[in-house]
This record gives structure tokens, sequence and C-alpha cells, in this order.
């Protein structure tokens, strides 16, 4: 990071340059359009932590991010892109094609102390992929499952893992200290957080995680042997989650931001963008871009407490808000994509990232089965159309006691829409209501910021929607919410510990 300083001004310059507004780009229907395919692309899956849908530049020309808006604007931006309104659930939906509720993970996210885990028989992304022959590699957060040494990235299908088995930590420490977010002390004790593979990695402070997992995606870009396998790299960052931490340069960018959460936050934002830089000039440098595939999301909402923004839409991560769930994102692919600079409408969800996915990789789909997504790679590439008319926000029959779902532009909510809340005061995890009944119905075309409940006006559109939700729920399993144990069983010497539980 020696050389940021020095690239202030070009920075400066860079989005000014970048900055075109998004409705000067085409968004009309076209007809698939097919480029014949040599071999099977590369395949780069970036995913940023609680970015929100106005904390980016094509959103929001004050936010600088001059790479994303770049490929964004040369590629495909998805303008209806549903996740998860929190982290684990997003994760598991989009690399196991299958809906939370399906999974136990329909609750929160998975604690620094829990037994808790996509199952172990479900299929993951990675394990198909390389079944295909792919290469497969993680630089970054896996929040899917840590307890036992087989719930870990290298036995779920990749082929190497660099970065943190949990949701945080300290962005320049690696160590998990709740103290530091809450301003207080806490029961739960710090301990460090980094691997390589399944053996502890211990660096020096001061190194940002940012940064770290940037170069080692350039390592891997540069050791590739495109001869001699295609290349899975999915590189799911810990930015712009809390805690609110990114080196000086970057916070620099915003000096006119008065609030100093939002300040740090769109330096950190700044810094992922950044990376993603390095990342296209590793692809570019080996010659790997033409036979690329990079699709950019983020996992849920911003984190409004933590200097997150999801204007113009209601609500925050966390919870079942059109702001909580619909991610900013783009496919870039000059090789492999039909349409470049537009825009596209069509409804994608998480779960379809599975399917679609494998559908670049040349999977045949005829195999898949008892997954919730559908490859929307043909719609992608034309930019236009969807493979889905309807979509599960969400289904806790168990904890929370609330479900919403959309159905063509109708987005019904049964019960209390937070599926976990953070006190504003102390940032501690505050209890839904599991007794709130309230129906809500919304038409999302016309009402897009969910300000007028329709429920007691369509009635008969009401017990539609909640029949559909019935036919979803039927395979549901019950939501792992185990308690967190004891501190001392799941860290040594200040360190994670790995394989404490017995399953």
């Amino acid at each position: 990071m020696g050389s940021i300083p020095f690239l202030f001004s070009w920075y400066i310059m860079m989005t000014i340059a970048a900055n075109i507004p998004v409705n000067g780009y085409r968004n009309n229907r076209h007809q698939p359009y097919e480029k014949k395919r040599s071999s099977r692309p590369n395949i780069v899956l970036i995913l940023a932590d609680d970015q929100g849908w106005n904390d980016v530049g094509w959103n929001n020309p004050e936010v600088i991010t001059p790479h994303l808006n770049w490929l964004a604007r040369h590629g495909v931006i998805l303008n209806n892109s549903y996740v998860q309104p929190l982290c684990t659930p997003s994760r598991a939906a989009i690399l196991t094609g299958k809906y939370p509720h399906r999974l136990g993970l329909q609750w929160s996210v998975i604690g620094e102390n829990q037994q808790k885990f996509v199952p172990r028989k479900t299929p993951m992304l990675a394990e198909k992929l390389r079944q295909r022959g792919y290469r497969t590699h993680i630089t970054g957060k896996w929040h899917l499952g840590h307890c036992s040494d087989d719930l870990t990235p290298t036995s779920r299908g990749f082929d190497s893992f660099f970065g943190i088995l949990r949701g945080w930590s300290d962005h320049f420490t690696r160590i998990l200290d709740w103290s530091q977010i809450t301003m207080r002390s806490s029961e739960q004790v710090a301990s460090y957080d980094f691997w390589r593979n399944k053996n502890v990695y211990l660096l020096q402070d001061g190194s940002y995680n940012t940064d770290l997992f940037t170069e080692e995606a350039v390592k891997i870009i540069d050791a590739h042997d495109q001869k001699k396998s295609p290349m899975f790299l999915y590189l799911p960052y810990t930015s712009p989650h809390f805690p609110l931490q990114v080196p000086q340069t970057f916070k620099n960018l915003y000096q006119n931001v008065t609030d100093p959460k939002r300040q740090t936050y769109l330096g950190m934002v700044s810094s992922l963008d950044f990376s993603v830089g390095r990342v296209v000039t590793a692809l570019k440098r080996n010659g790997f871009m033409d036979n690329t595939v990079i699709i950019y999301l983020s996992d849920n909402g911003g984190a409004q407490n933590f200097g997150g923004s999801n204007l113009p839409f209601r609500g925050d991560k966390s919870d079942l808000w059109e702001g909580g769930t619909k991610s900013v994102g783009f496919v870039y692919s000059p090789k492999f994509l039909g349409q470049q600079g537009c825009i596209h409408s069509g409804m994608i969800h998480a779960v379809d990232w599975f399917p679609t996915i494998l559908d670049i990789a040349g999977h045949n789909q005829g195999v898949l089965s008892k997954i919730d997504g559908v490859s929307q790679w043909q719609y992608i590439k034309q930019c236009y159309g969807s493979a889905r008319n309807e979509f599960v926000y969400n289904i806790d029959d168990f904890v929370a006691k609330s479900a919403a779902i959309r159905v063509g532009d109708y987005k019904l909510i049964l019960g209390d829409p937070r599926v976990n809340v953070f006190d504003p005061i102390i940032n501690l995890p505050v209890p839904i209501d599991p007794n709130n009944r309230e129906v809500r119905l919304f038409n999302l075309k016309s009402d897009p910021s969910e300000g007028h409940n329709l429920a007691s006006e369509m009635p008969d559109q009401v017990i539609l929607i909640i029949g559909k939700l019935h036919e979803y729920r039927r395979d549901s399993i019950a939501a792992q919410n185990p308690v967190n144990l004891s501190p001392n069983i799941t860290q040594s010497c200040g360190i994670l510990a790995l394989g404490w539980c017995d399953l």
C-alpha cells in the first residue's frame, strides 16, 4: 500500500472520468446474441460485505468507485438483484443454490462460538466446479461454519483458502473483540482469526485485510496455468463491514463528509474499489480478461449504524425491507456477454448464482436437482428478462416467526420485518418480536420504497400469495439456533480453535 498516497490525484480524476450518468445507457429489449465459446471461462466472483444500494458510484456520484463504475458500465448492471438480509444466509444461498430455510440458516448468522453450518450433505459450488476441472480458490471471509475441520473451505470444494472463518474481525489485527464495537466490556474472549487452508496464519499488526485478500488473489492469478484448467476465484471481502477501519489515504478522499462513520465507511468502499482494480490489472497482465467472467455483488444491504446507506429504499441490513435485501451488482465479460453497457432489470435471487455460474462453466443443468436457483445466464447475456417471476426473501417459522415473498410486482411480509436488529446505542443484537402478526403487501413497481400497505385493500391478493408461501415452506427445516458455548472451548492461546464440535 506504500504507493497509494501518490495515487490520490489520479483517483479523483478517474472518478470524474468514470462518472457517466447511468440513464445514458441502453435499457431496451435485445435479442440473444451468442459468441462462439472457445473454452470454459475463468470465473471471478467478488462479494462486498454490507455495501448498500447508495454506496457505489453508479447509484450515487458522491461515492468514489472508478474501477467498479467502469466494469459495471462496460458490462451488465444488475438492477433487480436480491440477496438475503444477513451475511451467512446470503453466502449459503449463493454457494448452494438453496434458500436458507432449507438449510436451517434462516435465522441470524453463525456466531463465533456456535455449532452452526451449511449441512455437510449439501453440495457446494466449488465442489461442483472442481468436478468440472476448475481450480478453485477463496481469499476473504467464509462465515459458513468452522467448529469442525470438515466444515472449512478446503473441505467444501476449494483448493485453497486464505482469510477469516468468522463473520468479522479487526481489519488490522485479525482479532475479534466485541468490546471494540460495543465500547464496553464483553464476556466473549477476544481471539485471532486468519488462516491459510487449515493452518492459522500469523501476521503483524498493521496490514489491512482488504489488501491482504487482494495480494493473495493477485498471486493466485499470476500462478494460474490456463492451459491446464480454468479458474474459479471467490473473493468475499470483509469491507465495508464493521469495525469501521481504513488506511487514511482512502478516508482523505471524503474530507467533505462530516459524519465520521460515513466518512470511514466510504473510504472502505473506495479501498475495495482500488483492490478490484488491482485484480483486474492482474487478469489483464496474464492475458486472462478475454476468457473471464467477473461477477460483483453485495451480501446484503448497508448497515446504517455503521455508515451504510440504502437510499432510496426502506430498511437496513438484517431486515426484510428492500434496503436490506436488494444488492448492488454487475457482470462483466467482453467476450461472453452479448450486451455491454446496459441495465438488466430481470429478477435475480442469490440462489440463482449457483446454477448460473455452473452454466457459465458448461455444467449440464439437467443433473442439478433439489435446488431453488435457476440459471439466469442467457438472460444476463441478452440483458433482458428473467427465468423467474417470484422468490422467497425468507421463511422463519421457528425463531422470528416471520416470512416475506415476492410474486411479480407484489411483495408480502408477514410478521416483524426485522431478521436481527442492532441496538443503535450499544450496537448489540436485540430481539425481534415473534408475536408480530402484521400483514404487509406492497406493489414494488409503483411503490419501491414500500410506503403504502395494500393488504386491507387487496385481501384476495394476500390470500393468493400466502398460498405461495405455504408451498415454499413445505421443505423447511428447523432453524439452527444453538446457544453460544463457553469462550474457553472455542479459542486456544488467543487463537480461534477448530475441530471442537463433535457432530
